[in-house]
């Protein structure tokens, strides 16, 4: 399923992260590859003035990755590459209004849209897409704001009545190919990725669209 109202995205360094050799011989992390993952959850809420409702959007998952470690002049150096992103739910609830007092309230419908990028868009990463059984995947070139035409992943569900939305993707993981080349992510010790989340709620004829971008940085663990 794939949407151009952005709910989503995110993207991940084109590059591996090589970490400063531990001073201390007890800091260095065990030789070898290891998976990792870690978990996050972010969001925000908007008010549409058109509809008079207030849209609380939530993002949550899990980002996987590989840690090797290997020596190196007689060093250890430290690499983190091909990052999947691992059931990237999306949660909304509709409300009279944000923050404390709040109650629920209802819409006619609803569009839940997500979409993923590479981090710096670079046009060269690969991405690997795991696709379920609907193939609601999709993999497209779109234009951003922020780095202009590049690859990305992406899917959009509409939903009917309610004021509780989720959009699951747990049979369909996102994987950007990266690490090979030695190249460092700007922000060591972290994997970011950066999305640009959005929905669309109808009242009757009317409907009204939030889109705001997405910060979501999980540590690069030694473990």
């Amino acid at each position: 399923m794939i949407g151009r109202v952005i709910v989503a995205a995110t993207a991940i360094a084109a590059g591996a992260l090589i970490t400063p050799t531990p001073a201390l011989a007890s800091a260095y992390p065990p030789l070898g590859k290891k998976t990792l993952s870690h978990s996050y959850s972010t969001g925000y809420c908007f008010t549409s003035k058109q509809l008079k409702k207030s849209l609380v959007v939530r993002l949550s998952g899990r980002v996987r990755y590989q840690r090797n470690a290997y020596k190196f002049n007689k060093n250890i150096r430290v690499r983190f590459h091909d990052p999947t992103l691992i059931n990237p739910k999306v949660d909304v609830k509709v409300a009279t209004k944000c923050g404390k007092g709040a109650k629920k309230a209802t819409v006619s419908r609803t569009r839940l849209d997500q979409r993923w990028y590479d981090w710096k868009c670079n046009r060269k990463v690969g991405i690997t897409i795991g696709v379920d059984h609907e193939k609601q995947w999709g993999v497209s070139v779109y234009t951003t704001k922020r780095c202009g035409s590049t690859t990305a992943a992406d899917r959009a569900t509409t939903y009917g009545r309610g004021s509780h939305y989720e959009q699951f993707n747990s049979g369909a993981p996102v994987k950007w190919h990266w690490g090979s080349d030695g190249k460092g992510i700007d922000k060591g010790g972290k994997i970011c990725l950066n999305a640009d989340a959005g929905v669309t709620a109808y009242i009757g004829n009317t409907s009204d669209t939030v889109n705001r971008p997405v910060s979501v940085c999980v540590p690069a663990s030694y473990a």
